[in-house]
């Protein structure tokens, strides 16, 4: 069937009206463009960069004679050392354990503390500014400060001795030292993971707590069946920090223990600053620092993707 005049001005003018809509579309789309790219070109100076720098010297054999001329290319050897190495496995020990205390401090006390928190008043407001004051302190203070307290005449063992209990060498034993980091460790981070669970907790309707009082459901019981499954995802974010965190664990170690005693308590990141820093195996440490990266990639993306895939679907 033909079509006539005003049928065919009718469909010009709404392919125009579509052509329009499209370029309206493109251009509100890429026309922000120049206002991020600062901030790309900005990280990519600051991170990429040195990142890519990172990787090259984890496959070259770099000393203080040539870290300043031309890397000389190794393979992988740097990474095949590490891991027949064992002072490389008793890092990973000592970053594991950590790991896990951490965790626990962050996702178990944190709930708690959370939940303890969670009315509004001015001693939960007293006691939530406390802890940000706590949490802003430089660890390198917050250690320092600790380090003193758990010497040998420091303050914790004069306490112990008021009831007869004999001093105690906790940054010196090598069966509590690792112990004694993780609690300094957890005890600083757990104020930012109460934070974040009570926000999360204030986040969740009444009426869906009020119903699972109606049904009579206790506080166990409404803790395991209603409230956490809805912090789900704020325990998902905050365990994934919680990694990241604990696989930047160097001031407090680098402040409190050295990484002693022996390598009880020396993590991965401080084991990569003492190879290349201490020994002047720029290589080795950063072949080090690789492999903690890949560690984290490792164990947080498949959390990431397994979270998004059930917010799609």
């Amino acid at each position: 069937m033909a079509l006539g005049n005003g049928d065919t001005r009718h469909i010009s003018g709404t392919s125009e009206r579509g052509q329009r809509r499209a370029r309206h579309g493109t251009v509100r789309r890429y026309g922000q463009v120049p206002y991020v790219l600062p901030a790309l070109l900005t990280a990519a100076v600051i991170s990429v960069y040195p990142l890519i720098n990172m990787l090259r010297m984890s496959i070259s054999k770099v000393g203080p004679a040539d870290l300043l001329a031309e890397w000389q290319g190794i393979g992988l050897e740097n990474y095949q050392e590490l891991l027949s190495s064992g002072e490389f496995w008793y890092s990973v020990r000592a970053t594991f354990y950590l790991t896990m205390g951490l965790i626990v401090s962050n996702l178990v006390v944190g709930y708690i503390g959370a939940l303890t928190l969670s009315r509004r008043g001015r001693l939960s407001s007293a006691v939530l500014g406390l802890m940000v004051f706590i949490w802003a302190l430089p660890p390198l203070v917050s250690g320092s400060v600790w380090k003193f307290m758990l010497t040998g005449d420091g303050a914790v063992n004069a306490g112990l001795q008021l009831f007869g209990i004999a001093p105690i060498s906790w940054l010196s034993s090598p069966d509590i030292a690792l112990g004694s980091l993780t609690f300094v460790t957890a005890r600083a981070a757990l104020p930012f993971s109460i934070l974040i669970i009570r926000g999360g907790l204030l986040g969740i309707p009444p009426d869906v707590l009020e119903a699972a009082d109606i049904d009579g459901a206790g506080a166990i019981r409404k803790s395991v069946s209603v409230i956490v499954p809805l912090l789900r995802p704020t325990f998902g974010v905050l365990l994934i920090l919680t990694i990241i965190y604990s696989f930047r664990s160097f001031d407090f170690v680098y402040v409190m223990t050295g990484g002693g005693p022996g390598r009880i308590t020396s993590t991965l990141p401080f084991y990569a600053y003492d190879t290349a820093f201490g020994t002047y195996q720029f290589g080795i440490g950063s072949a080090i620092a690789a492999l903690s990266m890949i560690i984290i990639v490792v164990l947080a993306v498949p959390y990431v993707l397994s979270v998004r895939k059930e917010d799609e679907g």
